[in-house]
């Protein structure tokens, strides 16, 4: 890229960066229509492994992967012939009380990770207020979903939000098929979770509502549209 092309780095959000990243990208492209931005997520999980025998870290170990992917994001009408995806809007939304449930640390030999198993029960109990936050602004309810990219930071979670919100299993598949396929990567993973709904090639437009956490504990949303 040419030293003109502006850049930006956001980092030590972990898994859910890439909705801010977008958010950022569809800020940039409404106040400059001709804007073409290129959001990259890079994430080489496997140099903070630790070998320790502590839960967390066997945890760690055994669920993150490296990845990386990226999307091109402007306000420029999509291409008839292949599907594209229209941001509609976002938001960001805490949980404090998970935020010892959740961590990373520096260390002397790296970042720690603090990752217990009571993540999936937090996001659960926060879940029913943070989606009708997202959705209430556009007159929407869960169940006007089609879709859910749900960054798979695990089984338990994605496990939890489908009985928490009564979805058929068919609207996380996507997200459970890249979990098992390539592990959690961090916050390029909701990337190929809605590079693979939009290789799915719907015949109609459908709504998709995107969800990842992240330290603090963080839960970021993201109101989408398969076009």
């Amino acid at each position: 890229l040419p030293p003109t092309v502006e850049r930006y780095n956001l980092g030590f959000m972990g898994c859910y960066a890439a909705l801010p990243a977008l958010r950022m990208a569809r800020q940039f492209c409404q106040a400059r229509p001709d804007a073409v931005v290129l959001v990259i997520c890079l994430e080489l999980c496997s140099l903070h492994m630790q070998m320790e025998s502590s839960a967390d870290s066997i945890l760690g170990n055994a669920l993150f992967s490296d990845g990386a992917a990226a999307a091109l994001v402007s306000a420029r009408p999509p291409a008839a012939d292949r599907p594209a995806l229209a941001l509609n809007g976002f938001m960001s939304a805490m949980a404090p009380e998970g935020r010892g449930d959740m961590a990373w640390e520096i260390g002397d030999l790296g970042f720690n990770l603090r990752l217990s198993s009571y993540v999936p029960d937090v996001i659960e109990a926060n879940l029913g207020r943070v989606v009708e936050d997202l959705l209430a602004p556009h007159a929407l309810a869960a169940a006007d979903l089609d879709l859910w990219a749900v960054h798979p930071g695990g089984k338990a979670i994605l496990d939890k939000i489908e009985r928490s919100l009564a979805l058929d299993p068919c609207q996380l598949g996507d997200s459970r098929r890249i979990l098992r396929d390539f592990g959690n990567m961090s916050s390029a993973t909701i990337l190929f979770v809605l590079e693979r709904m939009l290789n799915d090639g719907p015949e109609a437009p459908q709504t998709i509502a995107a969800l990842a956490f992240g330290p603090g504990l963080t839960i970021e949303c993201g109101l989408l549209a398969l076009v």
